[in-house]
Formats: C-alpha cells, sequence, structure tokens
C-alpha cells in the first residue's frame, strides 16, 4: 500500500473520471458512473489503494456535494474543491514540460492529480 496517492476527479456527463498519481507518475484512469453504486465504488476503490489519500476534485456544483457525501467514509483523506478560476490558475503554475499521460477526455483528472501532488 502507497502511504500517499494523489487523486484528480473530474465530472464528465454522468460519471466521474478519475485519475491517481504516484511518484511522479499517472498510474491508474478510471470512469466511475455518477449513482449510488457508482459512487460507492468510487469511495472503495480509492479506500483500497491508499491510506491517505489526498484529492483535487474540480467543483461542479451538486454533482461534486454527493460525491463529497461517497468520500467522506474515508479515512485520512485530504479533499480539495477547485473552482473554475482556481483550475485555470493552476494551470499556469504547472511546468510546461509535463507530458500528460491519459487522453483528452482524462485531460483535466489528470491535472487535478498533477496539482494535488505539487502541493504536496
Amino acid at each position: 500500500m502507497t502511504l500517499q496517492t494523489f487523486f484528480g476527479l473530474d465530472n464528465d456527463e454522468n460519471a466521474w473520471l478519475l485519475v491517481q498519481r504516484s511518484e511522479g507518475k499517472t498510474v491508474f484512469l478510471r470512469r466511475f458512473q455518477n449513482t449510488i453504486d457508482g459512487l460507492n465504488e468510487l469511495s472503495k476503490f480509492i479506500k483500497s489503494r491508499c491510506e491517505k489519500p489526498k484529492i483535487y476534485i474540480k467543483s461542479t456544483g451538486n454533482a461534486t456535494l454527493s460525491l463529497l457525501k461517497y468520500l467522506c467514509g474515508i479515512p485520512d483523506i485530504e479533499v480539495m474543491l477547485v473552482s473554475q478560476a482556481g483550475f485555470k490558475q493552476y494551470q499556469t503554475c504547472l511546468p510546461k514540460n509535463i507530458v500528460r499521460n491519459c487522453n483528452a477526455t482524462f485531460d483535466e483528472a489528470e491535472i487535478l492529480a498533477n496539482c494535488a501532488e505539487r502541493k504536496f
């Protein structure tokens, strides 16, 4: 089990896109449906991957608040909600030489995971 793992979560239509970063590398990409079962599965997945998850989520209104209800059951979790303006600011602060490892669909989730890792 990894002591510190970083996640970025972005809402895409009716799903949450998850990017996991560890030791400077994107190691996992996955889509979870924005349903009760999907959110339970997302919470269990994060719990199983690390002891102290650090998660950045781009705030998308009610969908984000519903997600937080499920994430609250994870011990030692740290969650940062990022506004649209904050997200744009983070993009300007990241090094230009970061190579993104994922497809365009997961791009914003990967940027959020990079931000979580850099703020550590």
